[in-house]
């Protein structure tokens, strides 16, 4: 096994899903639900 100096190390990249999309991701489904839930459910204003 080779170890990896700093130039090489920059160098990789992951596969996996950033942190950002995984947010807004959670945050679009979450405005679904809610639009979702107040035709569903109107409340008047009190």
């Amino acid at each position: 096994m080779n170890k990896l100096n700093q130039k090489q190390m920059k160098n990789i990249k992951g596969e996996g899903i950033s942190v950002g999309a995984v947010a807004m991701i959670g945050g679009v489904i979450a405005f679904i639900v809610g639009v979702f839930d107040g035709y569903t459910r109107p409340y008047r204003c009190r």
